[in-house]
């Protein structure tokens, strides 16, 4: 019987690996040394399994957008079946936790490659117009008979309250952030016009 394959899980070690290298030096310092130390195999093992230094940051970013996607499915999944619109942008604001500041702390520092790296540039525009759609669709169905122009417009508003809020978090401006929930309530509330 043939053993099984470690790409899968040596690639997933190298990039939890990242993550904590991204935690602990920030993503400019951290080279393939910090990487190879922490994930405890040689230089070689990374480009192996993934490749270069860009290679891993890349690959960080697509598991990263698959986890979003994955955390919005979930997410329209558990909400109810009235009230949508005002439980979707108390989930997109609710209480945050350590865990949610670490992924703050990551996303941004992918974000920060997006300009030098064009698949995280790609990853990101992927996670704004699914975003921006998620919130599109709830919005037409809560109050079909607002125009789409305004829909679309509230969303991104939205979407850029969100964004604020996620890079004032690890700073700890909680009442800011606070604020940006009520700003998107506001918004919600042109739609029912």
């Amino acid at each position: 019987m043939a053993r099984p394959s470690m790409a899968a899980q040596r690639k997933e070690e190298i990039l939890d690996a990242l993550e904590i290298c991204i935690l602990e030096k920030g993503i400019q310092a951290t080279s393939l040394e910090n990487i190879a130390d922490t994930a405890k195999v040689k230089r070689t093992i990374l480009r192996h399994y993934i490749g270069n230094r860009d290679d891993i940051i890349c690959a960080l970013s697509e598991r990263w957008t698959t986890k979003y996607t994955q955390q919005w499915l979930d997410l329209l999944s558990w909400m109810p079946t009235s009230n949508r619109v005002e439980a979707l942008v108390d989930a997109i604001f609710s209480a945050r936790t350590k865990d949610m500041t670490n992924n703050t702390i990551i996303g941004e520092a992918l974000f920060s490659e997006a300009k030098r790296l064009t698949p995280i540039k790609d990853h990101q525009q992927q996670i704004m117009q699914e975003f921006i759609q998620h919130l599109m669709n709830e919005f037409s169905s809560q109050y079909p008979d607002t125009e789409k122009a305004k829909i679309e417009l509230v969303a991104y508003g939205i979407y850029s309250n969100y964004l604020m809020s996620e890079s004032l978090l690890p700073l700890g401006l909680f009442d800011e952030m606070y604020k940006l929930k009520q700003a998107s309530t506001l918004l919600c509330n042109v739609l029912k016009n």
